[in-house]
């Protein structure tokens, strides 16, 4: 049996487990384990708006009204203004005059923290302090370090954009170099650690001197990257491109918009996808497809 739905996904929770959220067009969502899910689908040309997340007193995701087709981001114009959070980024403004569906959010304590990646990508982001483990899940962060609290979420952003200024740190990487930079030879873990550590202490460095300073440090990386360390992987990830095709995701781990999948033709290495791109593409489930694009290499390590 097929059924279609709008790939939405990688979604967390604060101890790193995670599955696959689809958005099937009567707006119901499906959540599913991303361990002994095996995930075979055709996808179609095409992106689509994820509609928006509503907040109050019945949260979660609506589809969006028009089915927009959209060509950069994850929502069309008028989803992200329903959401309220296309105004948070640029807002200089008390907390008050925020969006009523956002405020409450953003009024909650934050952490600023640093995330690391490998290969010395690091970046500078903000997290609420009842999601943040989620957040580097979501980001697919090796190794992090909190350097601070605030008492909201636009204090935090403020000092997201001095460290940025004063120190050079990005405010994001994008998905597919998080999944490039784990196809390279991969350096022990006390590498990562002593890289997110260098990096953290620049970034406490360039905040302002009435700053407290935290150093909590956060590994919700280290099992994905031993996993991945120990059996290998092909040195040529997958990454959906923007044409129609067919796809088997076999994953025994996961890690952001990394899945650490079995090789189909039955090799003992991993093979890395990343599912960047499938996000907001309309997918066909079906059970029986069995070919999945092998990727282009000719030796393994």
């Amino acid at each position: 049996m097929t059924s279609t739905a709008l790939y939405c996904g990688t979604r967390w929770d604060e101890q790193g487990r995670w599955c696959y959220e689809l958005l099937r067009a009567d707006g119901t969502v499906d959540l599913l384990p991303g361990l002994g899910t095996r995930l075979a689908f055709r996808v179609t040309e095409g992106r689509y708006c994820l509609g928006y997340r509503a907040f109050g007193g019945e949260p979660g995701r609506r589809t969006c009204p028009n089915e927009a087709r959209i060509d950069t981001g994850h929502q069309c114009e008028r989803c992200r203004i329903r959401e309220g959070w296309s105004v948070v980024h640029s807002h200089r403004g008390p907390l008050d005059t925020l969006p009523e569906q956002v405020r409450d959010y953003m009024a909650r304590p934050h952490h600023l923290y640093i995330a690391y990646f490998g290969d010395g990508m690091a970046k500078v982001g903000t997290a609420s302090a009842m999601r943040r483990h989620r957040r580097l899940f979501e980001q697919g962060a090796l190794a992090a370090r909190f350097i601070t609290d605030s008492p909201d979420g636009l204090h935090v952003r403020e000092l997201e954009r001095v460290v940025t200024e004063r120190a050079g740190l990005r405010q994001s990487v994008p998905g597919v170099t998080k999944t490039r930079i784990l196809t390279r030879p991969l350096r022990p873990w006390s590498a990562v650690e002593e890289g997110v550590a260098e990096a953290a202490a620049h970034a406490a460095s360039a905040l302002p001197d009435d700053i407290v300073r935290t150093d909590i440090a956060w590994s919700g990386g280290r099992d994905f990257y031993a996993t991945i360390q120990a059996s290998g992987r092909f040195p040529d990830p997958i990454e959906i491109t923007a044409a129609a095709g067919e796809y088997v995701f076999d994953a025994v781990a996961a890690h952001g918009h990394t899945l650490a999948c079995r090789d189909p033709a039955g090799a003992a290495e991993l093979v890395l996808v990343n599912d960047s791109r499938l996000v907001g593409r309309r997918i066909e489930l079906d059970p029986a497809i069995s070919v999945t694009p092998e990727p282009a290499q000719t030796s393994l390590f």
